[in-house]
């Protein structure tokens, strides 16, 4: 009787060989996998000098790593694809067919005719062709029982191979039309992959200068914090010898947890920004991505009307609706060839033999030429959906206009939140100006108490908000000039 656990030491020993085979599977793959994981994520993550990123190089990196610009180029290749496959239907195309066929009685018909009619069975189509297959089985005397073929030859089996060869001759211009319409569409797909990337960058324009404003923002908000502390402490020695009350004091502090509350949402929105860049460069979550602070202000060089003509030529999103029209057009001209006959022929060859070999040298040949014109009558079916082409084309059409309409609206409205944007930098920078003479001077005399404490924080506060208006609005006029360039399809030329 087997002693120890599950059988014993003699039932495991037909599974030693399948256990040694499985560890050393392991013993081999994982290091591999390991390898692999750890250069993925190397691959993945960014060096140290690249979480440092200036406006330039954040779009390079995105235009080169994100993911819908990987899209957008494996669409055009698709489209290519699709393009080479319509080319190819004017090509002749080739079709084999192999048989092998085995039955209880004599092959009575071998194979398809080549014209159209039935092919001889096996012993008429096969004997001849090789001298061994004219000697007849069996002596004269028995030929009532003996069977009536030649030597060599099987009646009850037969292979056959059909090759056949279609070229299309005329088709009334669906395989030119069609043609067209796939190379067209490989064009809208390039012009596609331009607007893709465009749009890329706007988004890292937008999420650039989102976290440069919050930037800004938080700056304002540190400095406010400090400009509070030391009111606030200096309100503590004037209440400490007697100089004011302690609602100055109490004051002081209400505006500072608000200042800080400020400082708290906007590195907040540092982390949003950051996040929303580091999704734009395929960069990991936790990648402590930082960008220069530029803030150099260049004037709008840009003027009505040439926005618009620069628009009309440089929007893709117009040549994408010429080309929808073309492809419409393409369209009609591919339905209309259904009312004309198509034409092609056809070149036929077959082997026949008794032998899985085929090409054995004692397998019979044929061969034709086919010549086909087929025409539908359907016409009412037909003129329908050649109506229907052309409707569509009409549609292709009124879109283009409409949205070369909706493209100088959009130019516009963009023009117009830039040039507002323009004017309030000046306006802000002298309203900060402005607004800390009025904090140094409330200061100044709140130390000589002849101003009181609410002139003081009113005066900080208001110092707060100019400053950051001008933040916003600077920055607000660098986010709305390329929103303006991308209207203008001119970002990132």
């Amino acid at each position: 009787m087997p002693q120890g656990g599950f059988g014993g030491v003699d039932s495991l020993t037909p599974y030693r060989g399948l256990f040694f085979v499985v560890i050393m599977g392991l013993a081999l793959i994982m290091p591999r996998g390991s390898d692999a994981g750890h250069r993925a994520i190397r691959e993945g993550s960014p060096s140290t000098h690249e979480t440092r990123l200036s406006l330039a190089r954040a779009v390079s990196i995105a235009v080169a790593r994100n993911l819908r610009m990987a899209d957008s180029r494996l669409a055009v290749a698709e489209k290519e694809h699709r393009r080479r496959e319509a080319f190819s239907n004017f090509f002749p195309s080739l079709s084999v067919q192999y048989t092998a066929t085995a039955d209880k009685y004599q092959q009575q018909i071998s194979i398809s005719s080549v014209n159209g009619q039935p092919a001889a069975n096996n012993v008429q189509a096969l004997s001849g062709i090789h001298p061994s297959r004219w000697i007849v089985r069996g002596d004269p005397p028995f030929n009532g029982i003996a069977p009536r073929y030649p030597y060599r030859i099987d009646p009850y089996r037969s292979f056959a191979v059909v090759a056949t060869v279609t070229q299309p001759l005329f088709s009334g211009g669906r395989l030119l039309n069609d043609y067209k319409f796939s190379k067209l569409t490989v064009d809208y797909s390039a012009l596609q992959f331009e607007v893709d990337r465009q749009d890329l960058v706007l988004d890292v324009y937008e999420a650039y200068y989102q976290m440069l404003q919050s930037i800004k923002l938080l700056d304002v908000a540190n400095e406010s914090i400090r400009a509070l502390e030391a009111f606030r402490n200096r309100a503590r020695a004037f209440y400490r010898e007697g100089v004011s009350t302690q609602v100055d004091v109490l004051s002081a502090e209400g505006q500072l947890a608000q200042a800080r509350i400020q400082r708290t949402q906007a590195a907040t929105y540092i982390q949003q920004a950051r996040a929303a860049l580091n999704l734009l460069l395929r960069y990991p979550q936790e990648t402590p991505t930082e960008i220069v602070a530029d803030l150099s202000y260049q004037p709008n060089p840009y003027r009505i009307p040439d926005i618009y003509a620069t628009a009309a030529v440089n929007r893709l999103e117009i040549r994408q609706a010429n080309i929808s029209v073309d492809q419409a057009i393409s369209l009609i001209k591919s339905a209309e060839a259904d009312l004309l006959p198509s034409v092609s022929v056809q070149v036929t060859g077959a082997r026949l033999n008794d032998d899985w070999n085929v090409f054995d040298p004692e397998g019979n040949n044929a061969w034709g030429i086919l010549c086909l014109l087929n025409w539908s009558f359907d016409v009412f079916r037909q003129r329908e959906t050649v109506k229907e082409k052309r409707a569509s084309q009409a549609r292709a059409f009124v879109a283009r206009e409409q949205l070369l309409e909706e493209i100088m609206t959009e130019v516009k409205q963009a023009y117009l939140d830039m040039v507002r944007s323009q004017r309030d930098i000046q306006d802000s920078r002298h309203a900060v100006e402005f607004r800390r003479e009025s904090f140094r001077v409330s200061q100044e005399g709140y130390k000589e108490q002849v101003t009181t404490y609410i002139e003081v924080l009113d005066a900080q506060r208001q110092l707060a908000q100019a400053q950051n208006d001008y933040y916003t609005a600077l920055i607000g006029y660098m986010i709305n000039r390329a929103v303006l360039e991308r209207r203008m399809g001119i970002l990132g030329q």
